[in-house]
């Protein structure tokens, strides 16, 4: 989910050390923090970083800082390191890369990782139209806003699908700050729980708190049709709708008739009147 993160998200190139020669053989490290990378406050943190089995030390980096943030040297394994962040702040959240150091020299910096850190913040209000209970084919808009005037929203679903939207928010004479996510290809197996957290441009790995989770639920359009109860066949319906014509066709052929025998007897009327002024 981070890697989406990191193509919108600032993007903060740490100067690369050139105290040692870079080795060209090494393995470019990779690194990644334990079960995810959004931790809210207070939580532990560890962060790996993974390079060669050459390897005496590893460095990890925050941002654009050209000193290492930490240093540590390879467990038992030999090819990896462990840093540890006791208690997650807003001051840990950014964007980290790791090195690796052997007697050859430095190898190539790990890919950018973002570290975030969510409960800076009140939670945001999440909202859904037409309702959660929709189904295939009709278009969703998520809602997302809160009177704290953050500059993006993040919607998230929770589960296998990682889906993920951010986008800017738009003022509104209520004073409040929100944003709509109009998602119009939803099917059922995109069932299941949302939530939203907004965050400031120039902090972008630091969240407010979840909104409250939003369960939605998508169901096939065919499952929705109406259908017939046990005691209204096809058949019986055709009979119904069959004996509902001719009512009608009686019906309209009676207002014809009398709308003729009205018209006849006006100008039967008319008529006598005719040859009784002749006379």
């Amino acid at each position: 989910m981070m890697a989406i993160l990191t193509g919108l998200l600032y993007l903060g190139l740490i100067v690369e050390p050139r105290t040692a020669v870079q080795a060209e053989h090494l393995p470019k490290p990779i690194i990644w923090a334990e079960l995810c990378s959004v931790f809210a406050l207070h939580t532990p943190v560890i962060i790996w970083c993974q390079g060669s089995y050459e390897a005496r030390e590893y460095r990890l980096y925050k941002g654009r800082s050209v000193d290492p943030w930490d240093t540590q040297f390879p467990l038992e394994a030999r090819n990896k390191a462990k840093f540890n962040i006791q208690c997650m702040t807003i001051a840990y959240a950014g964007i980290y890369k790791c090195y690796d150091k052997s007697d050859a020299g430095f190898s190539e910096h790990s890919d950018a990782m973002d570290l975030v850190v969510t409960g800076a913040y009140g939670n945001p209000n999440l909202s859904v139209w037409p309702s959660p209970d929709v189904t295939s084919g009709v278009f969703i808009a998520f809602m997302c806003s809160s009177h704290i005037g953050f500059g993006r929203y993040i919607l998230i679903q929770e589960g296998k699908h990682h889906l993920l939207w951010i986008l800017d928010s738009q003022y509104q004479d209520n004073y409040s700050f929100q944003a709509m996510f109009v998602v119009d290809s939803f099917t059922p197996k995109h069932n299941g729980t949302f939530r939203c957290y907004g965050f400031f441009k120039n902090k972008p790995q630091v969240w407010s708190n979840s909104s409250d989770p939003l369960d939605l639920m998508v169901s096939d359009a065919k499952e929705r049709s109406p259908t017939h109860t046990e005691d209204e066949t096809p058949s019986s319906h055709h009979q119904g709708h069959t004996v509902e014509n001719l009512i009608r066709m009686l019906l309209a052929a009676l207002v014809l008739v009398t709308l003729v025998m009205v018209l006849l007897e006006a100008w039967t009327f008319k008529k006598v009147e005719q040859d009784s002024t002749r006379r």
